[in-house]
């Protein structure tokens, strides 16, 4: 006799804007830089990471970082399925808070690849690049992006 399994269901909890800026987007990031539990140490980061850009650009550093995302956000991500004993590439649509995660997953990774000696001054830099339509998280999601094209894109 099959075990029946009792599943629970998981609601979405809602984060909560950040105290300085007042941004829901500040607090995605904060958590996503957060590691061993030192929330002090990624927000430090995440300030010093905006003061650069203000240095740097003279604008509004939240305007900057909503660009940056804006250009990154892909529509699509790239599945593969097995069809008849071959992996074929498939896009599908994705919802916005998906992403806006994958957008900044890929900010971060990239600002970590980045030579610069500390994280604040790349993830500034890939801000920066990103609202130019330049750096490596926007090429990656025009590479996804022309993956799909290739492969009947989702309308």
């Amino acid at each position: 006799m099959a075990r029946t399994k009792k599943y629970k269901l998981h609601y979405k909890r809602e984060i909560q804007p950040d105290p300085i800026y007042k941004s829901r987007i500040i607090q995605m990031i904060q958590q996503r830089l957060l590691r061993h539990g030192k929330k002090k140490l990624a927000s430090r980061l995440l300030q010093k990471s905006l003061n650069n850009i203000r240095n740097q650009t003279q604008l509004d550093p939240l305007l900057v970082l909503e660009k940056a995302l804006r250009y990154t956000t892909p529509s699509v991500e790239i599945q593969t399925r097995r069809i008849g004993g071959a992996v074929y590439p498939i896009p599908v649509e994705l919802c916005y808070d998906r992403g806006l995660l994958k957008a900044l997953r890929w900010i971060l990774i990239a600002a970590k690849k980045r030579s610069a000696p500390t994280l604040d001054v790349n993830l500034a830099n890939e801000l920066i690049d990103a609202s130019k339509k330049a750096g490596m998280a926007f090429h990656k999601k025009e590479e996804v992006h022309k993956i799909a094209d290739a492969n009947g894109r989702v309308k």
